[in-house]
């Protein structure tokens, strides 16, 4: 699954002629926390644009060891993550019949169905953090999906395939998915779920992209990558208006397409993208100059890196802020931030929230002004 080519090549055409559209030095290579004395790595982020497609990808890219060498704990935390959630559980409910592979479930996996398994399914739940469980009709593989691992598992035929944010994370994804369509019977379903980047990107969200999520796995070239490797759309569910978009599809014939150029249009896209995240924080840097009272960053992720390595002044930041029991008294990755509780705020007198967390703003914002009525945000 996660093969890595440390080449830049175009999943669609296999073209190699690629531009640099624009970089931001040294940022750090890992988005979660670790302890004070941790020593972080930085690489460049560079975003590079094919030529031929117009196809946009984040590359180098960083040894897999290092990228995920812990959970950053995504997914996990928040009411738009459980609803999410939720809604794709009852997407695969609908489907649960004979053998069904689910790949790296995360906080999202299948185990957290209340579901009453029986002799109608059985779930391979392959995931190298996966928890073990003793239920006789769940088995948890702790691999990465891949043609080996299924064939130690004496997998040979799938009825359904399932997977939820993880198209994003695969270095070769046409490789992926003609992987499912391999083992997938005729007929036979594959669900998932991925970010809905360009809407993400259009706002200037940061988790769109970056060293985890390589592609820009825009709309239509997952369906065009869908219909070379073999699946029909059978429908398309909307998570939120900026969230994610749900997959229901079909295992049918490959089918040739030729995906249209776009360069030009692709180039502009992100030419403003980089624009607006530097006036930006231009803007944030004016307004927390002259502040009086103290300044807090939200989020212990990407969100906040994204800020502070284009710029942002972090002589200013209090601490990070971030709902996550399990980040809060480490460091934000790559800074000397110690992340805490947002409780922290509620005996402060006039705080200042910088709040950048794209579609997670207004759930933030909301229980944040329930600890503290009078919090600024910028």
């Amino acid at each position: 699954m996660f093969i890595e080519k440390n080449q830049l090549i175009c999943p669609v055409s296999k073209s190699e002629k690629f531009e640099e559209l624009f970089r931001i030095k040294s940022f750090p290579i890992y988005m979660g926390v670790v302890d004070k004395d941790h020593k972080s790595e930085f690489e460049d982020l560079v975003f590079n644009i094919c030529i031929e497609t117009g196809t946009v990808q984040v590359f180098p890219r960083i040894p897999l060891e290092k990228l995920y060498f812990k959970s950053h704990g995504s997914g996990k935390i928040g009411k738009i993550w459980s609803d999410h959630h939720k809604e794709f559980h009852s997407i695969i409910e609908k489907y649960l019949i004979g053998t069904v592979v689910e790949i790296g479930g995360g906080h999202n996996s299948i185990h957290s169905l209340p579901l009453n398994f029986n002799n109608n399914f059985k779930v391979y739940s392959f995931d190298p953090n996966g928890k073990l469980t003793n239920d006789d009709n769940l088995k948890v593989v702790n691999k990465f999906f891949s043609e080996d691992a299924m064939n130690a598992e004496g997998i040979d035929i799938v009825d359904l395939f399932i997977h939820s944010h993880l198209l994003e994370h695969i270095y070769e994804p046409l490789d992926f998915l003609n992987l499912i369509n391999k083992y997938l019977k005729n007929d036979g379903m594959h669900i998932f779920s991925l970010p809905n980047m360009k809407k993400m990107i259009d706002k200037g969200f940061a988790n769109a992209m970056n060293f985890e999520h390589p592609f820009y796995l825009e709309e239509t070239l997952v369906d065009h990558l869908l219909r070379i490797s073999g699946f029909r759309t059978v429908k398309k569910l909307y998570f939120k208006s900026e969230h994610s978009i749900m997959y229901i599809t079909q295992k049918c014939e490959k089918q040739k397409f030729n995906l249209d150029n776009n360069y030009s249009k692709n180039k502009t896209f992100f030419n403003n993208l980089i624009s607006n995240w530097r006036k930006d924080v231009g803007k944030i840097n004016d307004i927390i100059k002259n502040y009086n009272g103290e300044i807090f960053l939200f989020g212990a992720h990407i969100f906040s890196q994204n800020l502070i390595f284009l710029g942002l002044n972090e002589s200013k930041i209090k601490s990070i802020l971030d709902n996550d029991p399990d980040k809060q008294g480490d460091y934000l990755y790559g800074t000397k931030i110690i992340v805490q509780s947002p409780m922290v705020l509620e005996r402060i007198e006039n705080p200042l929230v910088i709040l950048r967390t794209g579609a997670y703003n207004d759930e933030i914002k909301e229980n944040i002004l329930k600890i503290n009525p009078n919090c600024q945000f910028i």
